[in-house]
């Protein structure tokens, strides 16, 4: 239960407002923790101290702790577990749509606290699986492209070493033809994959920058 970590809050915080109490005047301890940090008498004290700055710097925190012992009454100290006497209170409490529409609105709360606020959803899907899939994509992309054009043309210059041996006539004009042939021929293959290569890119890098 919320019980006992609640009791051990309250009271560290009962403590708190003794922080910032001048402790220059050489009495006890207690007499220290008693001694109001404003001198009444002289207001020109270096003790004295501007209630404006202090409410103006306290109504923040102060806000916010009390919206969260609020949220954390809502959650954990339900209205009819006051009245657990009295059937009758209890038997309003818990009936009708306000009941129903706090209900949803208590497990919406309780739900994104104990999830975190969905931060460790919204990291995984839109950084942990982002990056997988990009690396993903990567080792496709050197797996079946990079790797592969070397292998083509190991195979390429393997069939065409086998049809001029082939062919072996003992002309050197066919011999050349066929050769700058191949060559050609790869080089238009070499030019369009890299204007494909070219296009890919420009692809990827718009859809990094606008989507």
């Amino acid at each position: 239960t919320m019980l006992f970590p609640i009791l051990i809050l309250i009271l560290f915080t009962l403590f708190v407002g003794f922080l910032g109490i001048p402790f220059n005047h050489d009495v006890d301890i207690l007499t220290k923790w008693l001694t109001p940090s404003i001198n009444l008498l002289h207001k020109n004290s270096n003790n004295s101290m501007d209630w404006y700055e202090f409410c103006k710097d306290a109504v923040f925190s102060v806000s916010i702790a009390s919206f969260g012992i609020f949220i954390a009454f809502f959650l954990y100290k339900p209205l009819y577990s006051s009245f657990q006497n009295l059937d009758l209170i209890n038997s309003f409490v818990k009936m009708g749509p306000k009941r129903i529409f706090s209900d949803k609105i208590k497990n919406a709360i309780y739900d994104w606290s104990y999830k975190r606020g969905y931060i460790d959803a919204f990291y995984e899907t839109f950084f942990t699986v982002g990056i997988r899939k990009l690396s993903e994509f990567a080792h496709f992309f050197d797996r079946r492209i990079i790797d592969a054009i070397p292998n083509g043309v190991g195979l390429m210059s393997f069939f065409v070493a086998e049809v001029i041996k082939s062919v072996g006539g003992g002309r050197i004009s066919s011999y050349l033809f066929f050769y700058f042939s191949y060559v050609s021929i790869f080089f238009i293959n070499l030019l369009l994959f890299e204007s494909l290569i070219f296009k890919f890119n420009l692809s990827l890098i718009f859809n990094l920058i606008f989507l």
